[in-house]
């Protein structure tokens, strides 16, 4: 028996298993965009999910809720790209977990024969060739010759790690924090010019998308502990806007990825320092001092084309 739900009549929401012979009320709808109550949505993802990945969420999930209460019109995500029906499927599973009928929306998904993809890695080092790397740069560097110093110090950081946005930033401003109170050695490896981001999983490991540890160049790691730059994705943006410069931030992860591989690096490796790999492997076969000093070696040696002198703030 369907057990009521806060705004909505007992019995109101039908098991889906009978979706193909569901009929929608002429009078009122089972469930309603408007029924549902947002603000406390907002809030039980915000305890959830980091805020920008939050927002995408309840955007996907404000559009398309409407799948949760007219289940025959699901199929219509089989005829989007795998990567925008991925962050749909992942919105109104989080809706419907919101909502207490998450058993409903899994029947829905069997029904309409929905897939969860992942992109696999051959995807991924596919995508990383088809960026033209020589405009990448270019748009970095004049990235970094317009931009406040704040905001060119986490372009720098997430161009030579290979961070994601919302990584480089979240890691300037750990830096800026611990290095002002005194506490750098929580986070930075000295010996190895290291970033070990697994030590706050709060802030790098997520499930899907982790990110473990990265090898910091020298002027980069000097840069950031000069500016303790504090920003965020959102204000990243807004500066390269402002700036008149299209919004590439992404594409400095390419970069990484495609000049570490040409320098001989392998894929193993770069899967590590972008966080493919599952945090059980990580912990288990890579965290060795002597496999991440002979790693370090190869991925500041690569790296070295991408720090021009130029290109770094002093």
């Amino acid at each position: 028996m369907m057990v009521g739900l806060p705004g909505f009549e007992p019995g109101s929401f039908p098991h889906v298993a009978d979706a193909n012979t569901l009929r929608e009320p002429k009078s009122q709808k089972i469930l309603s965009k408007e029924g549902i109550n947002w603000k406390d949505f907002d809030k039980w993802l915000q305890n959830r999910l980091n805020k920008a990945y939050a927002a995408k969420v309840r955007s996907y999930a404000k559009k398309y809720c409407y799948i949760l209460y007219e289940p025959s019109k699901a199929s219509v995500l089989s005829g989007y790209p795998k990567a925008k029906r991925r962050n749909i499927m992942a919105a109104l599973a989080n809706l419907a977990k919101f909502l207490g009928i998450y058993k409903d929306w899994k029947e829905i998904v069997s029904q309409a024969g929905l897939h969860w993809q992942k992109t696999s890695h051959l995807e991924v080092f596919v995508n990383m060739f088809k960026t033209d790397i020589t405009e990448v740069k270019t748009w970095f560097k004049e990235a970094v010759e317009k931009l406040p110093e704040k905001y060119s110090t986490v372009l720098a950081l997430a161009c030579v790690t290979g961070m994601r946005p919302e990584e480089a930033c979240k890691s300037a401003n750990l830096l800026s924090d611990l290095s002002e109170a005194g506490r750098l050695n929580d986070y930075l490896n000295a010996q190895l010019n290291m970033l070990e981001h697994f030590r706050f999983p709060g802030l790098f490991i997520r499930g899907c998308k982790n990110c473990y540890l990265s090898f910091v160049p020298t002027e980069v790691l000097n840069q950031v502990l000069s500016a303790k730059p504090k920003v965020t994705v959102n204000a990243l943006r807004k500066a390269l806007q402002k700036a008149g410069l299209p919004i590439r931030i992404k594409d400095l992860r390419k970069l990484f990825a495609t000049t570490v591989r040409d320098s001989g690096v392998s894929e193993e490796v770069i899967d590590l320092l972008q966080g493919r790999i599952p945090q059980n492997v990580f912990l288990r076969h890579y965290y060795k001092p002597d496999l991440l000093k002979s790693v370090r070696e190869q991925v500041l040696a690569a790296i070295k084309s991408i720090i021009e002198p130029q290109l770094i703030k002093t």
